[in-house]
């Protein structure tokens, strides 16, 4: 490019009478000029070559932060899915066990037969990407509204995950099952639990020796604990899921 400058310069210098001072000075300042448009030029090629780097950037990280939040969706409604059965379930449970009618007799059945302790307590989001653009200052190349929904969608998420996190944490360090409802699922075959319970005369000595008072206990407080649980998981999955469609449909919508 400065040799077209140069080119330039020299047609100009050949047609400009000789002896003159005229002649240098307008020279001079042709020379000036013609670095001076050089060096702009060159910076916006440099600036529109960064812009350009700058923009697939976004992109990138617009499409990967998709990609998560699809992801995040899609094992929400698995989430909220189990939640709602368990919840089905234990509430069928508490029906039964508030009836008049209802005995030691159908607590035992329901610990023994029915009730089924495990649930899956990680409440793990897809978070490598918004982690990254905090992280290493890509957020600051988003526009003021898409960086504002996504600092906020992250606060709202991280609280979210804590309000879960804490209420499983709760429940586990107050519940009082010690294994009630896996020592025998023998009447169940339906149940996942058959082919891993210990089934035979030592079962029926567990479940014909064990405390009335300590089989209430656990039971009534597993129950309703795992039922308060439950429902303050599947508001706060729910709420986190409605989040994460809005955000996730408004990057879908600016990234066509």
């Amino acid at each position: 490019m400065f040799k077209f400058f140069r080119n330039i310069r020299k047609q100009l210098l050949s047609h400009l009478p000789t002896g003159k001072v005229t002649s240098y000075l307008a020279y001079a300042v042709g020379e000036i000029f013609l670095v001076v448009i050089g060096i702009l030029i060159a910076l916006q090629i440099n600036n529109w070559n960064e812009e350009r780097k700058q923009n697939h950037s976004i992109r990138l990280t617009i499409q990967s932060l998709i990609e998560d939040f699809k992801q995040d969706t899609i094992q929400l409604k698995l989430d909220i899915k189990t939640i709602e059965e368990d919840l089905e379930r234990l509430g069928g449970f508490k029906d039964r066990l508030s009836q008049p009618t209802s005995t030691i007799d159908t607590l035992r059945h329901i610990a023994r037969y029915e009730y089924i302790p495990f649930f899956d307590p990680s409440n793990e989001m897809n978070r490598n990407t918004i982690v990254s653009i905090l992280n290493t200052g890509i957020i600051e190349y988003f526009d003021h509204g898409l960086k504002a929904k996504i600092l906020k969608f992250n606060s709202d998420q991280l609280k979210s995950i804590k309000i879960m996190d804490e209420n499983v944490s709760i429940y586990l360090n107050t519940q009082y099952s010690f294994g009630l409802g896996i020592a025998s699922q023998s009447g169940n075959p339906n149940s996942m639990l058959t082919s891993v319970t210990i089934d035979g005369p030592l079962s029926e000595q567990y479940w014909s020796t064990i405390d009335d008072k300590q089989l209430l206990q656990s039971m009534l407080n597993t129950i309703s604990g795992k039922m308060a649980m439950n429902k303050i998981l599947l508001l706060t999955k729910k709420n986190l899921f409605d989040n994460t469609t809005e955000i996730l449909s408004y990057l879908q919508k600016i990234n066509l």
